[in-house]
């Protein structure tokens, strides 16, 4: 986004950015490896589901080869994780969190392609694993320019979505809309992310900042960047920099 003193804006870099993110799942039993994850011993983490693994056969492999992926994800190590992850939806093609964690691995070697096909291959039996993935779906294609799948992909998961993914989905549409300049329905998704979550609407906030902007509601645009900052804990988000540019502006 380029900002001139004027107020006005020559140019904007759309940033409906989901940060990608993979996700361990209790196995059923007591799950030290799961603590040792949460604590951040990623290596004992892997450690004790590797035990678990040579302890199990066939279906209840699947879980433990997802979070020994999951723990590898944690260590920047997405080759080996993608090789467990693969291993589990091979041994259950039917394993949605395993399509989905496979398909983030694949974005973050530069495959999206193949993220794609692993984002299809989520069954939408289970409605909410399946609005999930496509989430992820429309964010990929989003950041490739293919909008239109983009925009159904993020309607096919509508039904299912819930929490953060229900946020993430608005969010997705939102930005969309605003590339496609319909300002009114941005803003419309945008504030349904909010309502859903505003805790966890750090990234609709920031992109409603960037739309108020762009109509000329300066005031709204500061308040929206400050709302998310104040909800970006891990700053995931460009608010502080866009809020720093309106304040240059001398916007109060």
């Amino acid at each position: 986004m380029v900002f001139h003193m004027n107020g006005k804006i020559s140019s904007i870099r759309w940033v409906f950015i989901l940060l990608l993110t993979t996700i361990m799942i209790s196995t059923g039993v007591a799950d030290p490896g799961g603590d040792f994850y949460a604590a951040g011993d990623y290596p004992a983490s892997i450690a004790w589901y590797e035990q678990a693994l040579r302890g199990s056969t066939g279906p209840d492999q699947v879980p433990i080869l997802n979070n020994i992926g999951t723990g590898y994800m944690a260590l920047h190590q997405q080759e080996k994780a993608f090789n467990y992850y693969s291993r589990a939806v091979e041994i259950d093609p039917t394993y949605g969190r395993g399509w989905i964690n496979l398909g983030v691995t694949q974005e973050k070697l530069g495959r999206p392609d193949d993220a794609l096909q692993s984002y299809d291959r989520v069954s939408a039996v289970n409605p909410e694993i399946f609005a999930e993935a496509m989430v992820k779906k429309g964010t990929l294609l989003s950041s490739r320019g293919k909008l239109t799948d983009a925009l159904f992909a993020f309607r096919q998961g509508e039904a299912g979505a819930r929490g953060q993914v229900l946020v993430d989905l608005y969010t997705g549409i939102g930005a969309i809309e605003f590339m496609q300049k319909n300002l009114d329905a941005a803003e419309t998704n945008f504030q349904k992310a909010i309502d859903e979550d505003q805790q966890g609407a750090a990234l609709a906030w920031t992109n409603l900042g960037v739309l108020k902007i762009s109509k000329g509601e300066y005031t709204d645009a500061k308040h929206a960047f400050e709302t998310a900052i104040l909800h970006d804990k891990a700053g995931k988000t460009n608010a502080v920099v866009y809020l720093k540019k309106i304040q240059a502006m001398g916007v109060a």
